[in-house]
């Protein structure tokens, strides 16, 4: 009698075992899955920040372009107009200085996404390696 309930309290901790075996390999799968999707999600917004300060940076130079050759244009204008002017392409310069400095810590929050995502990266191959083991 005592072997067979020795017996049975072994197969129940065996199916426990097993089910716990289980259910630690699913939620390691989902969360590969997820690590995936964050990464590809992360590389999207890399990519779509890259593009947006640099769109930046260029329109704002080109304002600054145009700014200047306004000013050379205008030498007949009154000196008024030409003190607003000059306020304006202050300001406009101002504007580009600040835009390249946010570019810049863009550039530095886009570099620490990256490190992240390789963090992630590297995490999810250990999970896979585990997982196959």
């Amino acid at each position: 009698m005592e072997n067979q309930l020795l017996t049975v309290f072994v197969g129940i901790i065996a199916l426990c075992s097993i089910f716990i075996t289980t259910m630690i390999i699913i939620v390691a799968l989902h969360a590969l899955k997820t690590m995936q999707q964050i990464h590809e999600f992360v590389t999207h917004i890399q990519n779509e920040l890259s593009f947006l300060s640099t769109k930046t940076a260029l329109t704002l130079h080109e304002v600054n372009e145009l700014l200047l050759h306004l000013k050379d244009e205008t030498k007949s204008i009154s000196d008024k107009s030409k003190l607003s002017l000059n306020e304006l392409h202050n300001l406009i310069s101002f504007i580009h200085d600040e835009t390249k400095t946010l570019a810049l810590k863009a550039s530095n929050g886009i570099a620490k996404v990256t490190i992240g995502s390789l963090a992630i990266g590297a995490l999810s191959q250990i999970l896979k390696k585990k997982n196959k083991e």
